[in-house]
């Protein structure tokens, strides 16, 4: 399923009216950690903005205005406005239940986790649990070539 907001904002400037509007590709987003900076500068591309003008920093003073959802950014977005944290949880989880189905089924023989939810939540954990040992072993190796 594809997981997208198409965002805009509006807003005057010497009393002309701008209204960019894009569509974020959620999977790409939340992959490459991008942030809010990144939303705004794609807005400004989309009508030949860059940071350095006037009419930008007026922009990046305007609300983001969430126009449509798909995927499971439905349930995030409320009276137009998106919950960014609770969408990017639901990503993650999205996400990580993805990688940890095919385990499943191959394991348990279970097609789908939403039918099984204590496994689901084990096998997050552990899931998780194994990434975030990857990444504090990862700093200590950082930390040991840095030494040569």
């Amino acid at each position: 399923m594809k997981h997208s907001v198409t965002i805009g904002v509006e807003f005057c400037f010497k009393g002309e009216v701008f209204s960019p509007c894009i569509t974020i590709d959620l999977d790409a987003y939340f992959q490459a950690q991008k942030d809010m900076d990144y939303i705004y500068d794609q807005l400004g591309k989309s009508i030949g903005l860059d940071a350095y003008r006037h009419e930008y920093d007026v922009m990046v003073m305007q609300g983001l205005q969430c126009k449509k959802a798909t995927g499971i950014a439905v349930n995030h977005v409320e009276g137009g406005q998106i919950d960014w944290q609770s969408l990017e949880e639901a990503w993650r989880q999205a996400s990580d239940l993805e990688v940890l189905k095919p385990i499943a089924n191959k394991f348990f023989n279970v097609e789908s986790l939403e039918d099984e939810p204590k496994l689901a939540a084990a096998l997050l954990a552990a899931y998780r649990t194994g990434q975030d040992k990857a990444v504090s072993l990862s700093k200590i190796n950082t930390g040991w070539n840095e030494v040569f």
